[in-house]
């Protein structure tokens, strides 16, 4: 059942990708993705999730490594963005209360991330999280780890990238997530390493405090 909290947010979303102020998307692909993509320990042609997708090239450098991607994303501009801004074809089809934008291995689900169903998402081995556990407000963050539980299976693997910073009167995202709050929400369910913590002194607004990047490979128990 969707709560007040997830309605709100979806509203939040969609307006921000309505008006076009979509500061979070990168047109570089990730450089901690590039340095930390498991590609040793993954199988060929790994199914890969990318929860909260929005338009991100990051998509397409995972294709690239032979991956095949299941995005979900709340927004159908963002997801039609995702293919015209790449010049890419794409498939449309409707099952199960999402729209399904399909171009070759890559696949946007269109719709809550919160409610797409586990035969959708199929057998995954991969999970890749740059801008959503830090998109959520506290109040979901827990049920986010939850759902990202409930649909990578024992042994798959997660890269996840959150941040911290020291202005804690901020309260629009992306929001600070500190070492003992991963720890908290995934390792229950997940063996957690932590690989790298990358400090950047953020020039503009709406950041204007030193950030810090963090990067984590879970393993699903």
């Amino acid at each position: 059942m969707t709560t007040a909290i997830q309605n709100t947010q979806h509203e939040f979303w969609l307006q921000r990708w309505d008006a076009n102020q979509i500061g979070f998307h990168r047109e570089q692909i990730n450089e901690l993705l590039q340095r930390y993509y498991p590609s040793t320990i993954l199988p060929a042609n790994p199914r890969t999730l990318v929860p909260l997708c929005g338009k991100s090239k990051d998509m397409l450098w995972l294709s690239a490594q032979g991956a095949s991607i299941l995005g979900c994303e709340l927004s159908p501009s963002a997801c039609e963005q995702f293919f015209t801004d790449n010049q890419l074809s794409a498939e449309l089809t409707l099952e199960k209360s999402f729209h399904y934008f399909q171009h070759d291995t890559i696949k946007l689900a269109c719709g809550d991330f919160f409610a797409l169903p586990l035969e959708i998402a199929g057998e995954l081995d991969f999970c890749y999280d740059r801008a959503a556990l830090v998109a959520l407000p506290a109040d979901l963050r827990q049920i986010y780890a939850q759902k990202i539980a409930q649909l990578l299976p024992s042994g798959s693997l997660y890269l996840l990238i959150t941040l911290s910073y020291s202005d804690l009167a901020r309260i629009a995202p992306p929001y600070s997530i500190e070492h003992a709050e991963v720890e908290n929400l995934y390792a229950h369910n997940f063996t957690i390493q932590h690989l790298e913590t990358l400090a950047e002194q953020a020039t503009s607004p709406p950041q204007k405090s030193p950030v810090d990047n963090h990067v984590y490979l879970l393993k699903r128990k």
